[in-house]
């Protein structure tokens, strides 16, 4: 089966990828023939010409790092052709695994192996994907359930976990769990200066289990315990509401299928309301497809505003533009606010709005992980994240490495979240107020439309 993540739909039919064709014997993960054909297709449809060589040592050099197991030869010659490099990594990669602890820990060198092989190559696009977080990721992107857990995202500063995000509708949220509790422990387990993925999995766990958080709230002078019960979690795409000054607020989580559709139901919605200016929040936004990110863009920038500039493995560059007018006045107010958690087609949207004048930015330098991806199955469960073209911005800008830096650069501080404030939300409502004292009565454009825009 095939993914694409970040691919315009003119480019999926030039993308086609099948892991093994018809008729072919499955590959174990506990093998040489795993890392052999993960590396056919990296060969096959990465953007830039590889050395095989370095890869399959880069392979057996990250199998011996993380389970301390040597292969008895030396590398692979860095002049070997395909045909030598693959037998002499069979060679090496079954003398590691003739010293493995039974198959279970064979899939694992296995999976040590690709992962090495692909970060070897440094690229935001290109990576060896768990069979647990390939599921997840599968999940999300359909709209199902993602996870089993209690609906809250947390930031780590100063090796403290801190709510910054409580999903509407979740467990936690019926629980009473806020923005900016400080979560002090996990079923009476500490976390300061705990990993995020330790702390991430001492949160999740079976649906019907219950979880009790130890949160310290801003404003109370004790700690408290409040039980969570875990169920199935569905990140949203979007949420919106209106704040003071008519002022409304848009948060877009992920550029999944339907994300731009409720992009736009969320700004008629404010519009209805009376919004006169908005908070485009894209913080911790990791991007998505290009096909959202298109519809989004075009709700918000003028028609036939360049985008993304994209070169594909065969040399060719491509432009791809907004194809319909905005929704959004271009006269209204609008600040997004990003962070270092702000990625890929979230930071292409923050480059346009930027490059085009249509928005302030406000937060930190965005992630600087920006190019087009697929991604492919592998055997039991896992996946391979593959870079199929290179990015710039509609303007040009290369944000491989570089991200997008705001306008306005504020940090979310610990000082700020102790107090249960989010001084980046208040910087960007504070230019808000100040564009709209500085406009001119009347300069918001008509009314939202009632047309086919709303009913999509």
């Amino acid at each position: 089966m095939r993914h694409v993540r970040i691919v315009s739909a003119v480019l999926i039919g030039a993308v086609a990828v099948m892991l093994a064709a018809p008729g072919m014997p499955r590959a174990e993960a506990a093998d040489a023939q795993f890392v052999l054909r993960a590396l056919q297709v990296l060969e096959k449809h990465y953007v830039d010409p590889l050395s095989p060589p370095a890869l399959l040592n880069a392979a057996l050099d990250s199998a011996r790092e993380q389970f301390h197991l040597a292969p008895f030869g030396g590398p692979i010659p860095q002049n070997a052709d395909a045909v030598e490099a693959s037998q002499i990594f069979t060679q090496r990669f079954d003398e590691i695994l003739s010293q493995a602890d039974g198959a279970e820990e064979g899939t694992a060198i296995a999976y040590a192996a690709v992962a090495g092989m692909l970060d070897s190559l440094h690229d935001s696009h290109t990576a060896f994907i768990p069979p647990d977080v390939y599921g997840e990721e599968q999940r999300r992107e359909s709209g199902a359930a993602a996870f089993t857990g209690i609906g809250i995202e947390m930031l780590s500063r100063d090796g403290q976990f801190y709510v910054s995000e409580v999903y509407p509708g979740s467990p936690a949220g019926d629980a009473g769990v806020q923005p900016f509790d400080r979560v002090v422990a996990v079923d009476g387990h500490p976390v300061a200066g705990l990993s995020d993925d330790t702390v991430s999995t001492m949160v999740r766990g079976t649906p019907g289990s219950a979880v009790v958080l130890t949160i310290d709230r801003p404003g109370q002078a004790h700690p408290m315990d409040v039980r969570v019960t875990r169920a199935p979690i569905h990140v949203p795409r979007v949420t919106s509401r209106m704040l003071d000054g008519s002022i409304g607020y848009v948060k877009i989580y992920e550029f999944v299928d339907g994300t731009g559709a409720a992009f736009r139901s969320a700004i008629f919605g404010l519009r209805r309301d009376g919004m006169r200016a908005m908070v485009l929040d894209l913080r911790g936004n990791p991007g998505g497809l290009v096909d959202e990110l298109r519809d989004v863009s075009a709700a918000l920038l003028p028609q036939q505003s360049p985008f993304i500039r994209l070169r594909t493995r065969s040399g060719r560059n491509m432009m791809l533009v907004t194809p319909d007018p905005p929704i959004l006045p271009v006269t209204m107010p609008l600040v997004v606010l990003v962070d270092e958690g702000t990625g890929s087609a979230a930071e292409l949207l923050a480059a346009a709005l930027k490059e085009q004048s249509r928005a302030e930015l406000v937060g930190v330098r965005t992630a600087g992980a920006v190019e087009i991806g697929i991604t492919v199955d592998l055997p039991e469960g896992a996946g391979m994240a593959i870079t199929v073209a290179r990015v710039w911005s509609g303007g040009g800008a290369r944000l491989e490495g570089n991200g997008v830096v705001p306008d306005n650069q504020i940090s979310l501080t610990t000082d700020a979240m102790k107090l249960g404030r989010d001084n980046q939300l208040d910087a960007a409502l504070e230019r808000l107020r100040d564009k709209l004292n500085a406009m001119p009565k009347g300069a918001l454009g008509a009314p939202a439309s009632t047309g086919r825009d709303l009913a999509a």
